[in-house]
């Protein structure tokens, strides 16, 4: 399991280029990422069906290859994850802020998860139909209530901060120039 999941890791620095982009713009923010540090692949447990998480308190990105049906999806969530990283770097995001913790899945769902090229291997797109925002709420809020769960946050509550927060926090396109560049 720990095999395949540096294998993946391999496969993604060799074919991303965003993801690429995204080391860089780590390294340059003085937050580089050393692979045998930073990054754990964990079997995953019967109960979850988690895929990857972010720990701020170990600046380490948590991963669950057995959760994880293909490379691309590997790719994709190590991408999701380091926005996270990036983040947290950047400007010390407050993992138990939820307006913090929503702008951060707000953009990592907007830059890795629901950009055209993914949707063109799925069975719809939502970009043919103007549905990118939509995409990215839903993802964005399917991610707080996992994150948020310890914390019992109701529903409505996170409904309303990703509101408030999406317009701001799905124009910040950083460390990527702009939205379109690094799809």
């Amino acid at each position: 399991m720990i095999r395949k999941c540096f294998e993946h890791l391999q496969y993604c620095l060799e074919k991303d280029s965003q993801l690429r982009h995204l080391l860089v713009a780590l390294e340059s923010a003085g937050c580089p990422i050393n692979f045998k540090r930073h990054i754990v692949c964990e079997e995953a447990n019967d109960f979850s069906s988690f895929r990857g998480g972010f720990d701020a308190s170990t600046k380490q990105l948590v991963l669950f290859p057995d959760n994880i049906k293909t490379k691309n999806e590997f790719c994709t969530i190590l991408k999701h994850e380091l926005i996270h990283a990036y983040d947290y770097c950047r400007v010390q995001i407050n993992f138990n802020n939820i307006e913090h913790l929503a702008c951060t899945e707000i953009r990592a769902a907007s830059l890795t998860e629901c950009t055209l090229s993914d949707y063109f291997s799925m069975t719809f797109s939502p970009f043919l139909s103007g549905k990118h925002e939509y995409c990215v709420k839903r993802k964005a809020q399917q991610s707080l209530e996992i994150c948020t769960n310890k914390r019992t946050v109701a529903k409505n509550e996170i409904d309303e901060t990703i509101k408030r927060v999406f317009k701001r926090c799905s124009n910040d396109t950083e460390p990527f120039n702009d939205k379109g560049a690094q799809r």
